[in-house]
């Protein structure tokens, strides 16, 4: 089929069309073999990102397949997976895929019963792991734990060849079952989904079509792998040879995500509505394609992520039926909200109670049939005969021996043939997208000796969510506590399965037919701890954020300091919203954990205290400006190099971009009034008094604030040394602004706008927001209108006040930039003046700043076994290289001890992220060096930066050469200010290529 352009090997004996999880996992492996597969970074620092790509992950999986194959797995077998989302888990069901069989994920962090359970119930003997995630598992499989480092030798020893049908141990059909997905079960144990090849390509096709997914996409995967979720996304992602980027395990909503979005430039998001309504949209231009599923979908939604280029669908599908059946079209604020008409090859049906059809715009109960129907609940046959029928239709559509999944969903076609989603047929209700059985938990509770009944429904809680709540009587004379028993299911029982109340019943309600009467149970009281008014500010912010998030009703609702998160309803996505909100309050940034470590006011309040030894720092952008606003420390340093000689242009910033089409030329001159307008570093000099530079905003109505944007017409072969000379030509920042734009003309449709700044008005990270502005005044000013954004948070200058008044003066020996600038100097003292390297050149004793580029391209197989070095010795391949690095620079010195600078970014507050200015900064790794062994050198894990002393804002290595006189010849560590374009600069009307 068009969905899947590889040629498999293990096609060549197989007559049916429909393809295997295998080929569709590797379809875009020949096409994209050195497109980046995955990208994942467990903590969001640059070192210890990680990336693989599609020969690579095709390579390593075939020789785990071959290991796994060798331990007789294949068609018809079960292999568990239990890792949590990472690289290793997509590579384990890669592997399994190839064996040919069905892999079970199992969630490490499920109670151990649980795990035992599931193990035992599939009858998968045989599991793959990673060392952190084996101790979780118990012993009833076997588990291969892929980064060990024997294990990882072995298996690295098997060819990395892609795996045909002569290597598996018998022969694979599309009727083999794919993988199994455990579910909530109605009898109190989980139930096995045994889920075939047979639908899954219809259902890639549809996705690819309904979902604009091409190889440029790059798409998150947030949902646990133990989720069926999970394999969807990685299938509609790998099928189009596209990037998936893996979120840690951590995160799965609020800030953290929508910082992952936003640093990975994420451009299609599959995700439920409720995490995607702990994301804020702002800053998240690059996201073109929403799809939302598992939940209803609020309307408000809809219109807070509606953008002129963002499509937002909402799709539906059990497990039971390949992941997803439906899709709606795009929807729009303010219309109607629903499913959409099932996927070609899917059949749905609307029934009454009586298995008739019921008419359109009448709710029956949503039927659906086609290949995409799992085999059925594994080892469960009454339970599969009940979900899946005959067909009642099968005769006259003549397909004999057709089967209906009867989904429990309810439902009604509306006048545009499309579907509605309306409610439950049973008693299920979901929770976090998933469908909860809630006789499971019925069970777990009445398994405790001190209860005789129970029974759970779903309520709605003061927060506005759907919480599960669960009503007992208990045994006579049983005085076992809610809370005991809330810990005792939750042995069993899945975390968010676990009640968010249980309630005691003196008397089980029943109606007249003697059935439990739901409606008459009481009301739960969601009822927090004995009053004990919050103490501290940090107690106060968390308490009151509590309560707006859990009371939301209820103005003059209180909060103590003894109240727990959970205990008052919260859940998962609600904690997101709720460190979100503190942080805010607090003026810092805390990590989820920290809540579900200590979800009471008080104990939250003292972590947060506690956390890095935070001192409270006053707000950015509160403090009033002095009469001559001081520089920033960075700037201090571009300052000093600039008076020394102003006509060097090493510290400009250029971009230079071509421009092919319409361009109204005042439209531009226009949008970069409005730019300079709006970030005040691009109008500001930097002017002296007694030696000592500050920063001077001019206003607008100065001649010198707003750049001259002249265009000079010029032939092509000229462009490159007219470029040149314009990013070549110094600033002097004292009497001028330092911004310099330019525009050639090389015909009447096409030119080349160049743009240069000085370093002490903007970093590499800045080109983004003045592309991105200049490109949103442009759009306005073409049409006639002036542009609408958001105010900035803060300016630079702002920035400068504030980190100068909580760093404190040099002078002063107790403040924080004294005590870390003497960290700094104590640190680095002893190293020499300059690291003796044998050079081919002698070093000039005035620096020319002359150089050259060498360029060239390490093989794939050195690059591979690089990867598998590094990750046999649990370390990033930044701190394998630059232990190299270090190696080679230690033999050529004869020294042991290398310290090497490198750059970092130097913003941390929300506020400075859309802000043009110079935060750069650069960081001192220094190693100490075994010169005759890299492994060594790694072992002994001394790639680490040097921490300096604790604060929300640290003086780093640049700083400290700003403050304080230097060796004449020690090189002061100059950082990359190579810039990255916002993707969306190019002007309306027109193309460019930067």
């Amino acid at each position: 089929m068009a969905s899947v352009p590889r040629k498999a090997h293990g096609n060549r004996r197989r007559r049916s069309g429909s393809p295997l999880l295998g080929q569709l996992l590797t379809a875009s492996v020949e096409a994209a073999a050195d497109t980046v597969a995955i990208r994942f970074n467990p903590t969001g620092t640059p070192a210890d990102q990680r990336e693989i790509s599609y020969r690579e992950l095709d390579a390593r999986s075939s020789q785990l397949a071959r290991e796994l194959i060798g331990r007789g797995a294949g068609p018809g077998d079960m292999v568990a997976i239990g890792i949590t989302r990472s690289i290793e888990s997509v590579l384990a069901v890669w592997a399994v895929a190839k064996t040919g069989a069905a892999y079970l994920p199992v969630d490490p962090a499920y109670p151990a019963d649980r795990i035992e359970y599931l193990l035992a119930d599939s009858g998968a003997t045989l599991g793959l792991t990673i060392g952190a995630c084996r101790a979780a598992l118990g012993d009833t499989a076997h588990w291969i734990e892929i980064d060990d480092a024997l294990a990882a030798k072995r298996i690295g020893r098997y060819p990395a060849h892609t795996i045909s049908y002569t290597d598996r141990v018998r022969a694979l059909t599309e009727q083999h079952p794919a993988y199994v997905i455990y579910t909530s079960g109605s009898t109190g144990q989980p139930k096995g989904a045994v889920v075939t090849h047979t639908g899954l390509g219809g259902f890639v096709t549809a996705g690819h079509r309904h979902f604009g997914i091409t190889s440029a996409a790059r798409i998150p995967q947030v949902c646990s792998p133990s989720f069926d979720f999970s394999l969807l996304i990685e299938l509609l992602t790998f099928n189009a040879g596209a990037t998936l980027v893996i979120a840690p395990p951590g995160v799965f909503g609020g800030a953290e995500l929508a910082e992952l979005l936003w640093r990975e430039h994420v451009t299609h998001v599959l995700i439920t509505p409720g995490a995607l309504e702990s994301v804020d949209p702002a800053g998240l231009g690059e996201v073109t394609s929403l799809a939302v599923g598992g939940e209803a979908l609020p309307p408000e939604l809809i219109t807070r992520w509606d953008a002129p280029h963002r499509s937002f669908r909402n799709i539906y599908g059990p497990t039971e039926a390949t992941m997803i059946v439906t899709s709606s079209a795009a929807l729009t604020p303010g219309g109607p909200i629903d499913i959409g008409s099932t996927f070609a090859g899917v059949g749905s049906y609307i029934l009454d109670a009586r298995l008739r059809l019921v008419p359109d715009g009448l709710v029956g109960e949503l039927y659906l049939s086609g290949p995409a129907l799992a085999q059925g609940y594994h080892r469960r046959p009454g339970l599969t005969a009940g979900r899946f029928i005959a067909s009642p239709f099968a005769v006259e559509n003549g397909m004999a021996g057709q089967r209906l999944y009867r989904t429990g969903d309810l439902v009604r076609r509306n006048e545009s043939g499309n579907i509605e989603y309306v409610g439950r047929a049973d008693h299920q209700v979901k929770i976090r997208g998933l469908r909860i059985e809630l006789g499971e938990i019925d069970s777990a509770l009445m398994a405790h000796g001190g209860v005789d009944y129970a029974a759970t429904l779903g309520r709605t809680m003061p927060s506005g969510d759907t919480g599960l709540v669960s009503y007992v009587l208990l045994s006579p004379g049983s005085d076992v506590s809610t809370g005991e028993l809330a810990a005792f299911v939750g042995q069993s029982l899945p975390a968010y399965i676990v009640p968010a109340a249980i309630v005691v019943l003196d008397e089980i309600p029943l109606t007249p037919v003697g059935k439990l009467d739901r409606a008459a149970l009481p009301e739960p009281v969601f009822a927090g701890r004995k009053f004990r008014a919050p103490a501290t500010r940090a107690e106060v912010a968390v308490a009151q954020v509590f309560a707006e998030l859990l009371r939301p009703d209820d103005p003059a609702a209180r909060v103590g300091a003894d109240d727990d998160f959970f205990e008052l309803g919260g859940n998962s996505l609600l904690a997101t919203r709720a460190v979100a909100r503190i942080g805010s309050a607090l003026g810092m940034r805390v990590p989820v954990h920290l809540l579900f470590e200590a979800s009471s006011v008080a104990a939250l309040a003292e972590r947060i205290s506690k956390e890095g030894e935070r001192e409270q720092w006053p707000e950015l952008g509160s403090l009033p400006r002095p009469e001559r606003v001081p520089l920033s420390f960075a700037q201090q340093r571009m300052w000093f190099l600039n008076r020394f000689d102003p006509e060097n242009a090493v510290d400009n910033i250029p971009l230079a971009v071509r421009l092919t089409g319409a361009l109204d030329i005042e439209a531009l001159r226009d949008a970069a009034g409005d730019l300079v307008a709006r970030h005040e570093v691009l109008r500001t000099i930097y002017p002296d008094v007694d030696g000592e530079g500050y920063q001077l905003v001019l206003p607008l109505g100065d001649s010198r604030a707003v750049p001259e944007l002249s265009l000079e017409e010029a032939a092509a072969a000229e462009i490159p040394g007219r470029v040149a000379a314009v990013a070549a030509a110094g600033f002097d920042i004292t009497v001028a602004p330092p911004i310099r734009l330019r525009l050639f003309g090389i015909g009447a449709a096409e030119h080349v706008l160049v743009a240069v700044i000085h370093h002490i008005a903007g970093d590499g990270v800045s080109m983004g927001p003045l592309t991105r502005d200049l490109m949103t005044a442009y759009a306005r000013r073409a049409r006639g209108l002036a542009p609408e954004w958001a105010p900035l948070a803060v300016q630079y200058a702002d920035y400068a006040v504030w980190q100068r008044e909580i760093l404190g003066s040099e002078d002063d020996p107790d403040s924080p930039l004294a005590r870390q600038i003497g960290f700094w100097r104590d640190t680095l003292a002893d190293l020499p003046d300059e690291l003796a390297l044998p050079c081919d050149r002698n070093r000039p004793p005035v620096a020319t700043y002359r150089g050259g580029t060498f360029a060239f391209r390490i093989d794939d197989e050195i690059y591979a076994a690089t990867r598998l070095f590094a990750e046999s010795r649990n370390i990033t391949l930044f701190m394998l290289v630059h232990a190299a690095l270090a190696v080679l620079l230690a033999r050529l010195s004869g020294t042991r001890d290398i310290a090497i600078g490198t750059p970092v970014a130097g913003r941390g507050a929300a506020e400075l992220d859309d802000l043009i200015g110079m935060f750069v900064n650069t960081l001192v790794l220094r190693t100490a060096v075994d010169p005759h062994s890299v492994s060594r050198t790694c072992s002994e894990r001394s790639v680490t930066p040097i921490s300096a002393p604790s604060g929300r804002r640290t003086c780093h290595s640049n700083d400290w050469c700003s403050c304080s006189t230097r060796p004449a010849h020690r090189p002061a560590t100059r950082s990359s200010r190579s810039c990255s374009p916002s993707r969306t600069w190019p002007p309306p009307g027109s193309n460019s290529q930067a």
